[in-house]
This record gives structure tokens, C-alpha cells and sequence, in this order.
């Protein structure tokens, strides 16, 4: 979880995010660069630095020799006893023999001196003089050459390694600084230059987005150009402007079917006040309650099509049809109808919403008597899987079955009615993920069916 701190730290930009992760991981890879050389220096102090020169230079004189190549006269005027020359305080080298004789040796000096004093077999050697003495790390090689063996010594001082290198590490570091500060330049502004045409694209969709409006909202974002990290959120944003565009239009929709629906009872009240004394109460009666009815079902449809106006709690699904059952039951005797309540299975709860539930249930049960015939009987089951409603009328033609949960949609044998019942039932059983199917009853008549998936049953 990040912090209130990394939070304040991190850049507002994609640009200046993507630019300080990249500095961020070319500094740390500087840091260890830079811990791997202080190791190496460590581990190679003074006496690794004297052994590996030693080394170096009895390759140098061996190598001469088994190429039989060795000329004592010559080996003196090379690079090689240049440096021997020039150092004669603190190296020297000299070739023996197979008698001990000096073949050839460094020029005469304070070292070279130094070498001839020290015992045979001897390692280290010092040379003393005014100051502190000078430690001389003495190395010996024996080569078989084509004129008879030999015996090669090279000496070289502590004093002249430290140096030498304290002089390195200083001319390395600050070469490298310097080209650590030309490379960090010339690379922060070649990945600023990238990433500034890298998310190009991405500036150009976040201005065509900031122009969609409820006007435009059938615009769309391109994903041409784009990177391919990129392409999935631009495609889910393009889905969400299509929902959008659809929910806009059924909203459209709904509002000119509602005003129509409106329109026609409006229109037969206005007839009716205009005839004065020949009105027909029993008409303006019919067509308020029309009109009443049609509006509380737009309220409820309104209602129960916004997430946040339901409130979830767990529920017994046989107090919730025993609570819609009791309610009408006094409908269906008014319409001569037989309303029956069975339970199937074991008792089962449910996180739901109480008032949409019973709204769920009234509608159908509302549905279902009017559609049943005097003396028939309409029957509400309940189980664990869920809830049905069947009665015993005529059924649902199947041309209306793709119909039947469309809003402002009535039957040709439906008389009374807004056509927004079930369309209020559709919406209910969507706020709680569950399904609604219409089939035919035993009889012939018509079977809604909600399902409740199992994963939401608790016992």
C-alpha cells in the first residue's frame, strides 16, 4: 500500500513517472556498479597488486626464453627495462644462469642492490635508506631454455604499487564521473523525447474524450498508435461509452413511451371537463385510475432501476412470499381467484432488499390473477433455488414471449395495464444478479420462474 509520502513524491505525469522509474534504476545500477569496484578493490589491496606484476613481468622474460628468443644484449633496450630504468628505488629484475651467473639485470640501483643482497630463497626484501625502509616483494621463476636453464627474479616495493594506484583510482573516478554525468544527460533526454512521442497517442484519446458529452457520447477513442499496455483500457472505456450511448437512448426511449402513455388519458380528461354537464364520471374515473397507476409504476421503475436505493439484508424467501401472498390474497378473492403459498425444500435465506422483493413478487401475483379465469387458482412456490408464480389462464402466445419484459409492451389481450409490470421485475432480479423466465404451466397456463443461483443460498 503506498504512503501519504510516496504519494506527495510521485510525479503527476505518465512522462515524468516513467522518466524518474528510469533514472531511478540507472542510479541503482551506478550504486552497485560502484559497490562491486570498491569490493574489487578491496580484495585486491597492495599485495595482490605486487603479486600480479611480479607475475606479469616473469611471463614477459619466460615467454623470451622457451621462444628461444632470449638475447641478454637486447632486453636491456626494451620497453620493459625502460620501466626498470626509471624505477630503479623501487624494481629491479635479473636473470641467472644454470652456474648463477647474471645473464642480464635491471640498470644498477638501490633495488637491483637490495635483490643481489637477499638470501637465496627469499620472498621480501627491504631497502633501507633516510627515510622509512621500502618493502620489496621478491617473486622467482626457473625456465629450461633451448641454451640451458635459468632462473628469473623480479622485485617490486609496496610503495610504488600504492602509489600507482591511488593515482589510477583517481584518474578512473574522476573519468568516470565525468562520463557518468554525460551518459545520465544524454540519456535523460533521449527517454524524455521517447516517452513524450510514446504517449502521444494517449493525449490525443484524453482530448477527444474530454469533448464527449451526453451530445456526443457515440464518439469513440482510437487505438491506433497506441502501446499495447494501453489498447485493453482504451477498448473497456470504448465498451463503457457504448453502454453509456445505449442507456442514454433507452432513457430517451422510456421518457417519449411514458409521455405518450401520458398523453391519451390527459387527452380523454380534457374531452370530458370540456362537455361541462354531459361528462361520464365512470370514464374520468377509469382513465384517473389509469393514469395513477401508470405513474406510481414509473416511480417504481425508476426506483428499482438505481443500485443505490436498494438496501441488502439476510432474508427468509418464505417470509418474503408469505408477506406477498398475505397482501394479495385479498386481490384474488375480489377477482374470484384461489391464491395458494407452497414450500418446496428446506428453509433458505438470502441477502436481498425486502421492499424490492415484495414489489418482485406483487407484480407477478398481480400478472397472474388477472390473467386467471374465476374459481382457477393461482400458486406461488417457494424453494431454495428461488420463487415461481403459474396460473392457470390461457398462457403467453409464443410470439410474446421475446416481449414480455419490454417496457410499455401489453399483450393484444391485455385491456388495462401500464406494460411496465414485469419490466419492474426484470430490473429487480438484475439488482440482485438473479434470472427471470417465463414457460408453461401444467395446464397450459403461464409459469414465472426466479432463480436464485445456489452460491447466494444460505440455510
Amino acid at each position: 500500500m503506498a504512503t501519504r509520502w510516496d504519494v506527495a513524491m510521485r510525479p503527476p505525469s505518465l512522462v515524468g513517472r516513467l522518466l524518474l522509474s528510469a533514472l531511478l534504476g540507472m542510479l541503482a545500477a551506478g550504486v552497485v556498479a560502484m559497490a562491486i569496484f570498491a569490493a574489487f578493490e578491496h580484495l585486491r589491496g597492495t599485495d595482490y597488486e605486487v603479486h600480479k606484476e611480479n607475475r606479469d613481468d616473469l611471463t614477459v622474460i619466460e615467454r623470451e626464453i622457451l621462444a628461444g628468443q632470449f638475447d641478454p644484449q637486447q632486453i636491456g633496450g626494451t620497453w620493459f627495462a625502460g620501466d626498470y630504468d626509471a624505477l630503479r628505488r623501487d624494481t629491479a629484475f635479473r636473470v641467472l644462469d644454470a652456474t648463477g651467473r647474471v645473464v642480464v639485470d635491471s640498470p644498477p640501483g638501490p633495488a637491483l642492490e637490495a635483490l643481489e643482497r637477499m638470501p637465496p630463497g627469499g620472498d621480501r626484501v627491504e631497502l633501507q635508506g633516510d627515510g622509512p625502509p621500502v618493502v620489496l616483494q621478491v617473486a622467482e621463476r626457473r625456465v629450461s631454455g633451448d641454451d640451458g636453464g635459468y632462473v628469473i627474479q623480479v622485485a617490486r616495493s609496496h610503495r610504488m604499487e600504492q602509489r600507482l594506484a591511488e593515482h589510477a583510482r583517481s584518474l578512473y573516478r574522476d573519468s568516470a564521473i565525468v562520463a557518468a554525468l554525460g551518459a545520465l544527460g544524454v540519456f535523460t533526454i533521449v527517454i524524455y523525447l521517447t516517452i513524450r512521442r510514446a504517449v502521444g497517442p494517449l493525449q490525443q484519446a484524453s482530448e477527444l474524450a474530454a469533448r464527449i458529452n451526453p451530445r456526443t457520447v457515440s464518439a469513440r477513442l482510437r487505438t491506433e498508435g497506441m502501446p499495447s499496455e494501453m489498447i485493453p483500457l482504451i477498448d473497456a472505456l470504448n465498451l463503457a461509452l457504448q453502454r453509456l450511448e445505449h442507456g442514454l437512448r433507452v432513457q430517451q426511449d422510456f421518457l417519449a413511451t411514458a409521455a405518450h402513455e401520458l398523453k391519451t388519458p390527459l387527452t380523454l380528461l380534457r374531452a370530458e371537463i370540456e362537455l361541462g354537464e354531459g361528462m361520464d364520471r365512470a370514464a374520468m374515473l377509469h382513465d384517473t385510475e389509469l393514469m395513477g397507476r401508470q405513474v406510481h409504476q414509473l416511480l417504481h421503475l425508476a426506483e428499482v432501476s438505481e443500485d443505490r436505493n436498494y438496501r441488502f439484508a439476510r432474508l427468509s424467501l418464505w417470509s418474503l412470499a408469505q408477506e406477498a401472498g398475505d397482501y394479495m390474497k385479498r386481490v384474488a378473492e375480489k377477482g374470484g381467484v384461489v391464491l395458494q403459498i407452497e414450500r418446496h425444500g428446506r428453509e433458505a435465506r438470502v441477502d436481498a432488499d425486502a421492499g424490492a422483493v415484495f414489489v418482485l413478487l406483487k407484480n407477478l401475483l398481480e400478472n397472474a390473477i388477472g390473467h386467471t379465469p374465476k374459481g382457477n387458482r393461482v400458486t406461488l412456490e417457494v424453494s431454495p433455488a428461488g420463487f415461481a408464480v403459474a396460473d392457470q389462464g390461457t398462457g403467453i402466445a409464443a410470439g410474446d414471449r421475446a416481449h414480455l419484459f419490454e417496457r410499455f409492451w401489453r399483450a393484444s389481450t391485455t385491456t388495462s395495464g401500464a406494460g411496465l409490470g414485469l419490466a419492474i421485475v426484470s430490473e429487480i432480479c438484475l439488482a440482485h444478479q438473479w434470472t427471470v423466465t417465463a414457460e408453461v404451466a401444467d395446464g397450459g397456463g403461464a409459469r414465472f420462474v426466479v432463480s436464485i443461483p445456489e452460491a447466494q443460498v444460505h440455510a
